[in-house]
């Protein structure tokens, strides 16, 4: 089961660097987890009958996105990841270790053990409680990383996104132009500067209705 990203909303460019910052862009490519498959309810649990919708996973990840930002190579980065059941009964939750070694996951109960991680890794969850886990991040270099996070319940596994945003660009544009009071068939004229707030250069491009006009609408 796939899932189909939003759209893109329409933003100025103040809203824009406002949710670049706040990690609110990310979270918005995202609606609702995505299943990779199903599994045999009742090869787990006996009780095969569930109250969530079956294109919907038994728990509800929070955030759905994990991201990292402002982060140094080698240094440890930790984020809280929550899965809530939503079904009427307990219900089995776990999360499968990453196959990157920029990734762990430890269970957010206190233990200190590594050896425990993979035996943690799992938990029996109440109707309506949730269990959380420890996202630990180790980057080597300060660039963007991209994971798919495989979180497996008793009837599905599904994906939590983990994104790791290293350096970005941030463009400072106004948000709104003003020309004032323009006489018919008199050109008038403003200067508008675009920044980089970010530490990573970007290609930028400007389209103007008729009758604007541009004297560069393209740069780096």
């Amino acid at each position: 089961m796939s899932v189909t990203a939003k759209a893109p909303s329409k933003k100025v460019p103040s809203k824009l660097i406002q949710d670049q910052l706040s990690g609110q862009s990310v979270i918005e490519q995202y609606n609702k987890p995505k299943i990779l498959r199903f599994l045999n309810i009742s090869d787990h649990s006996i009780y095969a009958d569930s109250s969530v919708a079956v294109d919907e996973p038994l728990f509800q990840p929070s955030p759905v996105v994990v991201q990292f930002t402002n982060y140094e190579p080698l240094q440890t980065k930790d984020a809280i990841l929550r899965l809530r059941n939503r079904d009427k009964v307990a219900r089995r939750v776990k999360i499968i270790q990453p196959d990157s070694r920029l990734f762990q996951i430890i269970p957010n109960k206190g233990e200190k053990n590594p050896r425990d991680i993979h035996k943690q890794a799992s938990s029996t969850v109440a109707p309506g409680m949730e269990v959380s886990f420890i996202i630990r991040f180790s980057p080597e270099a300060k660039v963007d990383v991209t994971f798919d996070l495989q979180v497996v319940t008793e009837r599905e596994i599904f994906i939590v996104p983990i994104r790791a945003i290293g350096k970005r660009a941030l463009i400072d544009f106004p948000d709104s132009l003003d020309f004032g009071n323009c006489p018919v068939k008199f050109r008038n004229e403003k200067v508008v500067m675009i920044r980089n707030l970010g530490e990573k250069s970007t290609k930028w491009t400007l389209k103007l209705p008729h009758p604007f006009e541009i004297d560069k609408s393209e740069g780096t």
